[in-house]
């Protein structure tokens, strides 16, 4: 095994793609993909946002969330709007079909992270969630409280 091979930042990536891949598979006979749950989700928690701070929140760069917002509006699941005040800042919010989708998928992303958490106690997973975490801000640079874990 290399040496990038045993690195966290490799371990958590394959795992997360791993799981995405799960994810993508459970949720394939319904029509939709788990990049397309997120956004219908962060459009759920706020609708009406920009293009742009949606792809961020997804982690998606700006031509990855145009084709998404693409395939999501052709299937009915958003729509568009330019911004009155700036009529280059394109805005996304859920259709009624895109709020029903959400609601029928979302035990689907639930009981699959569930299944894939399955072998961790509770106590593990909150604690891996929580390293995950400051991991994730150290790397943001948001200066998480620094502990020897």
């Amino acid at each position: 095994m290399s040496s990038i091979e045993k690195s966290t930042g490799f371990l958590v990536v394959r795992t997360a793609r791993s799981m995405k891949k799960s994810l993508d598979s459970n949720l394939a006979e319904f029509g939709i993909t788990s990049s397309q749950h997120h956004v219908l989700s962060v459009l759920n928690d706020k609708d009406g946002q920009a293009l742009s701070a949606i792809g961020k929140e997804v982690f998606l760069d700006k031509p990855a969330i145009t084709g998404l917002a693409d395939r999501m509006e052709k299937d009915q699941l958003v729509k568009r709007k330019r911004c009155k005040d700036d009529r280059r800042v394109v805005k996304l919010f859920l259709t009624k079909q895109g709020i029903a989708t959400l609601k029928n998928y979302e035990k689907i992303v639930i009981q699959t992270d569930k299944d894939l958490v399955s072998m961790l106690s509770k106590i593990e997973l909150n604690d891996f969630r929580e390293m995950l975490n400051l991991i994730w801000e150290n790397s943001n640079g948001i200066n998480p409280k620094k502990e020897n874990i």
